[in-house]
């Protein structure tokens, strides 16, 4: 449980500073410079605008300033991202792997918001990931690196030749962010989610389309299924695999 608390205070402030990430990259705005603002009066925030969580429900879920409301996604991002690195925490202590797993989610999480905002994933994020997949070879689970270089072939093979086939329909973004999974994973966990992000997807999607209540043309965003789908198979892939193949 300390491992979860500890890993997970520090997650509220990586979350708080997501938030900015997924503001200002699409912006073209500087991310490590500047002090952060109110998005609606451009009002710069103090240090008590800025606690996890605690500044958001403080405020009521107003700006200080200017007294328009914060979208409750900010508070949303932090807890996301404070819960999954308690969550690797507590299931890879304080190692080097699990410091790993909280970029990696990080990644994943900005993937998700930019990417359902934007319905683009920064190229950026693809190199982290990569980064991150060269740093896993010297700790955490082993995994070959014939099965990370098959799970970028087999996904990213995939993804490649239904968009070929649809003329785009799935974004090159969408194919980067799993072939570059697929190097820090591996074939065995990230082939499940490739297929388990669809079915997200579909849950998500499919009921808006056959109400009708989705435009003609509307791009759905996949970085979102993607990334839950990632997430579940990087910390529970193994069990949730036993466990199906038990049903056999």
């Amino acid at each position: 449980m300390f491992q979860f608390i500890f890993f997970m205070v520090y997650g509220l402030c990586i979350g708080s500073f997501l938030n900015v990430v997924i503001y200002r990259l699409p912006r073209k705005l500087p991310i490590a410079k500047g002090r952060s603002m109110c998005p609606k009066c451009s009002h710069t925030l103090g240090a008590l605008d800025l606690v996890p969580v605690v500044s958001f429900l403080a405020l009521g879920r107003k700006c200080r300033y200017c007294g328009e409301p914060i979208a409750w996604r900010y508070m949303g991002v932090e807890l996301l991202t404070g819960v999954w690195f308690g969550l690797c925490g507590y299931f890879w202590d304080i190692s080097l792997y699990a410091v790993i797993l909280c970029l990696y989610g990080s990644v994943l999480i900005c993937a998700w918001f930019i990417d359902k905002d934007e319905t683009y994933i920064p190229d950026r994020f693809h190199i982290i990931i990569i980064a991150l997949a060269a740093a896993s070879l010297f700790t955490g689970p082993v995994v070959g690196i014939k099965s990370r270089l098959l799970g970028a072939a087999i996904v990213g093979g995939i993804m490649f030749v239904i968009s070929f086939v649809t003329g785009g329909g799935i974004g090159g973004g969408d194919i980067k962010l799993m072939a570059a999974s697929g190097l820090l994973l591996g074939a065995k966990l990230v082939v499940p989610a490739f297929f388990l992000a669809y079915i997200i997807a579909a849950v998500r999607w499919v009921p808006p389309y056959a109400a009708k209540k989705i435009p003609k043309g509307f791009e759905v965003p996949m970085a979102p299924s993607f990334a839950v789908s990632l997430m579940i198979m990087s910390l529970a892939g193994d069990s949730l695999i036993n466990m199906y193949l038990s049903l056999f």
